[in-house]
């Protein structure tokens, strides 16, 4: 929705409920934001953590194979 269709939408509203919705739907909307940020970090620290596992696996197997 673009900025000026949503102070459109924003102007029709007479009623304090109506405001209060779009309060609560606007709060909602930013704590869904805050927690994809957190997913998407968890992800990335998620895939560093196996290609650091990968990296030490493979360091293994080189020195379990020089080994013999």
């Amino acid at each position: 929705m673009t900025q000026s269709k949503t102070k459109e939408l924003i102007s029709t509203i007479k009623t304090k409920d109506s405001l209060t919705a779009v309060r609560v739907a606007m709060d909602l909307n930013e704590l869904q934001d805050k927690t994809t940020g957190q997913l998407i970090e968890l992800v990335a620290t998620m895939d560093k953590n196996m290609k650091l596992l990968a990296t030490k696996v493979l360091e293994l197997e080189k020195r379990y194979y020089e080994g013999f």
